[in-house]
C-alpha cells in the first residue's frame, strides 16, 4: 500500500507540473497574442519568468526524491523477504557420508548423513567330503561353491534431532545370501549423558564377544573367523549402555529380548531377556578401531578385555534363525533344539546360556596381532516332556597377526582358530592380503584361502557350513562413503 501511494502521488505531481507549464506557457501567449494594453508590460512579464522556472525546478527535484525513495523501500522489503523466507539453514558437505549440516546447530539443530557400504564377494569351497553325519544321526549334504554375491549391503542413516546429544542411526541391509535380502539391521535412538556414559534404546549387538562387536568391514581377513561365528551372540531389541569408567577403561552393556531375536516376532519370543556385558582396558592410549594396524602407530597401542552374556532360552523346537543370526549348536555343528542330538527321540525344549570370553590385541608401525578365547556353558537343560539333559561345555579360541609391506596400503595376515567340545572339534588355517585401495579403510581389497576341518558353525554371509572340510577361498571388495 505504502509504495502504490507513492505512485499516485508521483503521478499527481507530474499532471500538475504539465498543467503549470502549459497554463504558464498559454497565458503568455494570450497576451502577445490578443496585445493586450493592460498594465501588464513586457517588463513585468519578463519578471514572472524566473519566478515559474524556479517552481518548475522545485517540482522535478521533489518528483525525483519521491522516485528515489520509493525505489529505495521496494528493494528493503524485498531484501527484507529474501532474508525471512530464502535464506539456507543447511549446507551439503562429505564426512564418513553424504550429510546435510546445519549453518547454526543451535538455530535449527538438526543433522543427516546417509552412508552406503557394500561387500562384493567371490566365494569358492572344494569339499573334502560330500556329506557329514551330525550327532542326531542326520546326513547333510555339503555343497561346493562358486559364486559371487552381495555379502552385505548396508544403506545407513544417521545424524541427530533437537540436539546434538540426542542422535539416531537406521542401518537398512540387502544381501543376495540372507534369507530376507532387505531387512532393518540395526537401529537406535540414543542421548548422550555426559563423556563418560550415553544411553541406547533400539535394535543393537549383544556384545558379548570382540570381534563380534566390530564391525565387519574392519575384520582382518574376509571376515569374522570360525569360532567366532560359533560362540557369538547375536542382534536383539533392548536397551543398551556405552561408556567409559576411566579414562582408558571402556564398557559396553545391554538387556535385550534374547541371544538370537534379529528376526523373530512379539508372538516368537519368550520372556526371559538377555543380559551382555563387555569391557576393555586401552593402557598405552586409543588402539583405534579393528585389527589391522593401517594408522602405523609409532608407539605400542594395546588392548585387553573381556565380556560376559547370560541368558535363560525357552526355545521353540522348529524355531528357525534369522540371517544374521547365530543357532545354538554343539561343537560338531548339530543345532541344540535338533531332536536326538543329545538323547535319542529327546528335543532340547529349555537352557540357560553363559559365555564369557577374554581378548587382548597390540598394534605397532604396521604390525598387529590380536587373539580371542570362548568358555561357553549349557546348563539346566531340559527336554521336550520336562526331563534333565547332560550340560554341555565348549571353548576355543582364535588368533590372527598382520604386517604391512606397504605402509597403510597392503598388508599380509595369517590367522587360525578352533572350537571344543563334549561333541567334537573343528579348526581352521587361513592365509590372505588387505589391499587399501586409497591408504584408508574405505576401499578394501581382500584375498584369502583357508583350510577348514570339520566346521562346527554355520552361517550364510561368512561361509561356513556345519559339518564341513575342504578349502575356501574369498575375493571381495569392501566400499563404504
Amino acid at each position: 500500500m505504502r509504495e502504490y501511494a507513492h505512485k499516485q502521488l508521483i503521478n499527481f505531481l507530474g499532471t500538475l507540473f504539465v498543467v503549470v507549464t502549459t497554463g504558464f506557457v498559454g497565458s503568455v501567449g494570450c497576451a502577445e497574442e490578443l496585445g493586450l494594453l493592460v498594465s501588464t508590460s513586457a517588463d513585468a512579464a519578463d519578471a514572472r519568468l524566473p519566478a515559474a522556472l524556479s517552481r518548475i525546478d522545485q517540482l522535478e527535484q521533489m518528483v525525483a526524491e519521491l522516485q528515489q525513495d520509493s525505489e529505495l523501500r521496494l528493494v528493503e522489503s524485498a531484501l527484507s523477504s529474501d532474508s525471512s523466507t530464502h535464506r539456507p539453514t543447511h549446507y551439503s558437505t562429505y564426512d564418513a557420508g553424504w550429510t546435510l549440516r546445519p549453518y547454526d546447530s543451535d538455530e535449527t539443530p538438526f543433522e543427516l548423513t546417509v552412508g552406503l557400504h557394500q561387500q562384493f564377494r567371490y566365494t569358492g569351497f572344494d569339499r573334502d567330503q560330500a556329506t557329514s553325519v551330525d550327532a542326531a544321526g542326520i546326513v547333510r549334504e555339503i555343497p561346493n561353491r562358486n559364486d559371487f554375491d552381495i555379502n552385505r549391503g548396508r544403506l545407513v542413516f544417521s545424524g541427530y534431532a533437537f540436539d546434538e546429544d540426542l542422535r539416531f542411526y537406521a542401518n537398512v541391509d540387502y544381501s543376495t545370501v540372507a534369507s530376507n535380502p532387505i531387512q532393518l539391521l540395526l537401529g537406535w535412538t540414543s542421548f548422550r549423558i555426559n563423556d563418560r556414559l550415553a544411553i541406547y534404546m533400539g535394535l543393537g549387538k549383544l556384545p558379548g564377544t570382540w570381534e563380534w562387536t566390530e564391525t565387519s568391514r574392519y575384520t582382518l581377513g574376509a571376515d569374522r573367523t570360525m569360532a567366532t561365528t560359533f560362540f557369538r551372540p547375536s542382534i536383539t531389541a533392548g536397551v543398551w549402555a556405552i561408556g567409559k569408567l576411566t579414562d582408558d577403561i571402556s564398557y559396553h552393556a545391554l538387556v535385550g529380548n534374547g541371544f538370537n531375536t534379529l528376526s523373530l516376532r512379539a508372538s516368537e519370543l519368550d520372556t526371559q531377556f538377555a543380559y551382555s556385558f563387555l569391557s576393555w582396558w586401552e593402557p598405552r592410549g586409543d588402539f583405534g578401531s579393528g585389527f589391522s594396524d593401517i594408522e602405523s602407530h609409532q608407539q605400542l597401542a594395546a588392548r585387553v578385555g573381556h565380556g560376559l552374556t547370560y541368558t535363560r532360552n525357552d526355545s521353540s523346537i522348529d524355531a528357525q534363525a534369522g540371517a544374521e543370526q547365530t543357532v545354538i549348536r554343539l561343537s560338531d555343528g548339530t543345532r541344540l533344539n535338533e531332536p536326538g542330538a543329545l538323547e535319542p527321540g529327546v528335543s532340547v525344549n529349555a537352557f540357560d546360556l553363559w559365555l564369557y570370553s577374554i581378548h587382548m590385541g597390540t598394534k605397532w608401525r604396521g604390525l598387529s596381532f590380536s587373539s580371542e578365547v570362548f568358555l561357553r556353558w549349557l546348563r539346566n537343560i531340559e527336554g521336550t516332556a520336562g526331563e534333565s539333559l547332560p550340560s554341555q561345555f565348549d571353548h576355543g579360541f582364535f588368533v590372527q597377526g598382520g604386517a604391512f609391506i606397504i605402509p597403510e596400503q597392503l598388508e599380509c595376515f595369517a590367522r587360525g582358530s578352533q572350537v571344543f567340545g563334549n561333541q567334537g572339534r573343528g579348526d581352521e588355517v587361513s592365509a590372505g592380503l588387505n589391499w587399501y585401495l586409497f591408504n584408508q579403510r574405505s576401499a578394501r581389497f581382500t584375498f584369502d584361502v583357508t583350510s577348514i576341518g570339520d566346521s562346527p558353525a554355520q552361517q550364510s554371509r561368512t561361509g561356513y557350513v556345519a559339518g564341513a572340510s575342504g578349502t575356501l577361498l574369498r575375493a571381495q571388495l569392501w566400499t563404504f562413503f
